[in-house]
């Protein structure tokens, strides 16, 4: 466990995790188990040479092209036009929007600058407090990495062996659970308050701001109708979303260039997914030490021991998970930790679906838990806050993802039963 130790220390001192994580490997795995550097930069290679992890950066390209190109703000116009005319119209509005631009996304920060950026402002404008306004799009920016096309959950996939479009499905109603407890939340918080509401709409208007919508709200029908109905696979369903989004963008709605999607999109979708990348590398590197140290059988038989129930289990893993959502990458974590569970979780006889979601579920939670979620950074920049002020905005909100996360983990059906099990 001294690999873990120096990792934890690393962490402790500023390293960055995807640094932390590999260094530490590095040097157990050269020094302890006699890897050659050739070797372990190979074993770095192999861990992102997956079909299904070329997803990631189509997924992360096609949502900074809808991004880019109106779409976040055409949604947002629609789901006002829904909902803004309601007590707590425009909170729920972007609740709603998040839901919808997460389909778009997979990325929970993405989803938090996407909508946040709009609709923190909106929000002040019609006196609902900073904080509050901060807050809940800090929060609901979190379903980004639950509701598909998760990233996460594609990594998880990868990882378990198991079918990404299984997990997908088995995503989808937990996000919107999460998302509708969130909105159930925000009109108990506003509708005794004379905040500003928006006029009702006529139908008109409705009807001209779904027709703006449509394309945007027809992507997610198309990508994860085509995966489940077996027409692509996840990766070619991400492709198939960056060709979808360009012609959307510089076809349709035409508020970007050809020459701004390579020059200013394309650029930002290389970094981000480098990052990733690098970061996965890194961790296969830490997860195959781990492996070669037997220590997913060692945790398996000392868990075992310890949680004698399933309940038990869950709550034990639940409580670490969370823990490690503070200061860890939510793909990093999958790849380390994902091995490690799995032996204890399948001999208690959980469906290793149910736990992708789980585990899923508590990583969205340390999106908006400090020292390292991205998602109260990206809050604070938008809202003009400091994380501290922005951590305790968002703390109300971390309460309601907590009791999700209970009903999801111990009713199983939330996320199995639309996959018939």
């Amino acid at each position: 466990m001294a690999v873990l130790l120096l990792f934890t220390l690393f962490l402790a001192i500023g390293v960055p995790i995807a640094i932390a994580t590999g260094f530490s490997a590095l040097l157990f795995m050269h020094f302890e188990a006699g890897r050659s550097y050739g070797a372990i930069i190979q074993a770095m290679f192999s861990g992102v040479d997956s079909f299904a992890l070329m997803a990631i950066p189509f997924f992360i390209f096609a949502a900074d092209i809808m991004l880019e190109g109106g779409v976040s703000r055409r949604l947002i116009t629609f789901a006002k036009r829904l909902v803004g005319w309601t007590a707590g119209g425009l909170p729920i509005t972007g609740v709603l929007s998040s839901m919808f631009f997460a389909a778009l996304s997979g990325s929970a920060p993405a989803t938090v600058a996407a909508v946040g950026g709009i609709m923190i402002p909106s929000m002040l404008d019609a006196k609902y407090t900073k904080r509050f306004a901060v807050g809940l799009m800090c929060a609901s920016g979190s379903l980004g990495i639950i509701i598909p096309p998760s990233i996460t959950l594609l990594v998880y996939g990868v990882v378990a062996e198991e079918s990404i479009a299984a997990l997908f499905l088995a995503g989808l109603v937990p996000g919107i659970f999460i998302g509708l407890v969130l909105i159930a939340a925000a009109y108990i918080y506003a509708r005794s308050q004379p905040y500003v509401r928006d006029p009702f709409p006529t139908f008109r208007e409705v009807v001209v701001a779904f027709r703006d919508a449509l394309w945007g709200l027809a992507m997610p029908l198309i990508i994860l109708g085509g995966i489940y109905l077996g027409v692509f696979t996840p990766t070619e369903a991400a492709a198939v979303a960056v060709g979808y989004s360009l012609f959307v963008s510089l076809f349709i709605y035409r508020e970007v260039t050809f020459h701004e999607v390579i020059t200013k999109i394309a650029a930002k979708s290389v970094v981000i997914s480098a990052v990733i990348m690098f970061i996965i590398a890194n961790a296969e590197l830490l997860s195959r030490y781990l492996t070669f140290r037997r220590v997913p059988a060692q945790l398996a038989a000392l868990i075992l021991e310890y949680a004698a129930t399933p309940v038990a289990l869950l709550l034990w893993i639940n409580v670490l998970l969370l823990l490690v959502g503070m200061i860890m990458n939510p793909s990093a974590a999958v790849i380390i930790l994902a091995p490690l569970f799995l032996p204890a979780v399948t001999a208690m006889g959980i469906d290793p679906i149910h736990f992708g979601v789980i585990m899923v579920v508590n990583l969205a939670i340390g999106m908006v838990t400090p020292p390292f979620g991205l998602n109260l950074y990206v809050a604070a920049g938008i809202g003009k806050m400091t994380v501290s002020e922005v951590t305790r905005a968002v703390f109300p909100f971390i309460l309601i993802f907590l009791v999700t996360l209970l009903v999801i983990t111990f009713v199983p059906s939330l996320s199995l039963a639309i996959l018939g099990r």
